[in-house]
């Protein structure tokens, strides 16, 4: 029997806030830097050929006389190129400031939905794994799942989208002591 093929579709702000939440360890900014994506994966797939991960995030961009700007820069620009090594493809989105000084990401969303919907219609995969409890990503699952594609929802215990859990066809909920052994 042939195995199936998966892509990894990573919201990569929901992860590094899901595993900031979970991690019973000293947190600090470099823990998705030093994350062991190619166990965590492997435990994910187990017999699945992985094909492609792709890693979503809002692009922070530097601000003149914004120390704190730069810091979020340059602590990017170590995590990108981190994963980069780890041959994850990065799709940059973008990050706006509100009028309240709160920042945004937006595009984010969209692009997963629509790359996770155009793969499959071009057949580049049997199984997506969404790595992500955006509610607002269930209209691309069920889209997904009408091209006849399984779709994987990796989620954590606590904060779980039930909407994405009710949309996909299976359901991995981590919890703290499983993602400990990969930080």
């Amino acid at each position: 029997m042939e195995s199936k093929r998966a892509i990894i579709f990573i919201d990569g702000s929901n992860f590094y806030y899901r595993i900031k939440s979970l991690s019973q360890k000293s947190y600090s900014k470099n823990t998705l830097i030093n994350f062991d994506f190619k166990r965590f994966f492997e435990n994910l797939l187990k017999e699945k050929e992985l094909v492609e991960t792709r890693y979503y995030v809002g692009a922070v961009r530097r601000e003149n006389n914004n120390p704190k700007s730069e810091e979020l820069y340059a602590n990017q620009q170590k995590l990108l190129a981190s994963l980069q090594q780890k041959n994850i493809k990065i799709i940059l989105g973008t990050i706006i400031r509100h009028p309240d000084k709160t920042y945004h990401e937006k595009g984010v969303d969209v692009r997963i939905a629509v790359e996770m919907i155009r793969f499959a219609r071009e057949n580049k995969y049997d199984v997506a794994y969404l790595i992500s409890s955006d509610t607002d990503l269930v209209p691309a699952v069920e889209e997904v799942r009408a091209f006849g594609k399984e779709v994987c929802y990796v989620g954590v215990f606590k904060g779980q989208s039930f909407g994405l859990s009710k949309a996909s066809n299976n359901v991995i909920l981590l919890r703290s002591e499983e993602i400990e052994k990969f930080l």
